[in-house]
């Protein structure tokens, strides 16, 4: 079996540590990871490069400062998870509480499945109703309030990314009530003023994704100690949301644009698999979209000790990596992916100029 990362090199200093190649029982593999290095030719504090061949390195803003599309951070796959069992193979996973994902594992990006119950009722966490119900926060607020109690107590941290998926039937008649009664609820906790909003990085531009383009990411400074939330939805919440997918104006969630370049509200990106999205992933990159993608999926890779697939999320110049498995290294396989020479976040292999320091995107 194999480690993505040794448990050492998860740190909150830049400590130098190393470990043997890794190979897989697939294909040999080699991972280098003395010092800073976490992906054979990539650098977290020197010069960064681009994830192929051919692809410009994104340079800094003009004021010199990182933005919030330059870093690399670590997150969670359904990050409320607790395993109900052996019996399905896939959702025999178990996460610790969100504020000690946060202070004990460097975890900066999260996903929260919701389930309505009616216009201003709570909203539930969970996986599958009846069957995989289990989850460290039983409703919205309980989880956004874990997560606001640890951001009060560390103002300094990048901006957290918060998927937020329905998992509800969609309701055409109530449908309206149902995400203001989301939207409400976020309030109820987070106050605007400590989100990152679609209309701030919009700006004067025609919509979203002109106002990306223009370089509409916040500088991370500016946005310290708060909340992106984004519609985790392809179909008719997201329809509803965007008023038929035109307008994101008022609303506190950037719609998951899932690699499509094209909609008018295109600003972040769910490509799931780093090898057979990575042309995807690498336009979307490239257009300063921020992207969301997973190192291993349904315990495949885990139990396999397969780190290929995290190797290539790393590569990639996705911002947000999510995993099953953050360090420590658990007792049900010898596998762990984080992110190498992070603090605990670092700067994108792909995207960063080549004077930022993992420091320089967090080091609380």
């Amino acid at each position: 079996m194999t480690r993505l990362v040794p448990p050492c090199c998860f740190a909150w200093t830049l400590a130098a540590c190393s470990a043997p190649a890794a190979t897989t029982d697939d294909a040999p593999t080699t991972v280098e990871t003395t010092g800073t290095t976490g992906i054979s030719g990539s650098t977290t504090g020197d010069a960064a490069t681009s994830a192929s061949d051919g692809v410009p390195t994104t340079s800094g803003a003009p004021d010199g400062r990182l933005r919030l599309h330059q870093l690399q951070a670590l997150g969670t796959h359904n990050s409320y998870h607790l395993s109900p069992g052996t019996l399905v193979k896939e959702w025999d996973y178990t996460h610790l509480p969100l504020d000690q994902q946060l202070e004990e594992q460097g975890v900066r990006k999260f996903e929260l499945d919701l389930w309505f119950g009616g216009a201003g009722e709570p909203i539930a966490v969970h996986h599958i109703d009846l069957l995989d119900t289990s989850s460290t926060c039983a409703t919205l607020v309980d989880c956004l309030m874990v997560l606001k109690t640890w951001s009060d107590g560390h103002l300094m941290h990048h901006p957290l990314y918060v998927m937020l998926e329905i998992k509800s039937a969609f309701d055409p008649p109530g449908a309206q009530e149902l995400l203001a009664t989301l939207e409400s609820q976020v309030l109820s906790v987070w106050p605007a003023d400590r989100l990152v909003l679609p209309d701030d990085v919009q700006g004067s531009a025609a919509n979203l994704r002109d106002g990306v383009a223009a370089g509409g990411w916040p500088a991370i400074d500016d946005a310290r100690g708060k909340l992106l939330l984004v519609l985790h939805d392809g179909g008719k919440w997201r329809e509803a949301y965007t008023d038929g997918g035109t307008s994101t104006a008022g609303r506190l969630l950037f719609p998951d644009a899932f690699g499509d370049l094209t909609l008018p509200f295109a600003a972040v990106h769910s490509l799931n698999d780093p090898v057979g999205d990575a042309a995807r992933i690498e336009a979307a990159v490239a257009a300063g979209h921020l992207v969301r993608t997973r190192a291993d999926a349904d315990n495949v890779e885990p139990s396999a000790g397969d780190t290929s697939r995290g190797e290539a999320a790393l590569a990639s110049g996705a911002h947000f990596i999510s995993t099953d498995y953050p360090p420590p290294k658990g007792d049900k396989y010898d596998y762990v992916f984080a992110i190498p020479g992070g603090t605990p976040s670092r700067c994108n292999p792909v995207t960063a100029p080549p004077d930022c320091t993992p420091a320089a995107i967090e080091a609380l």
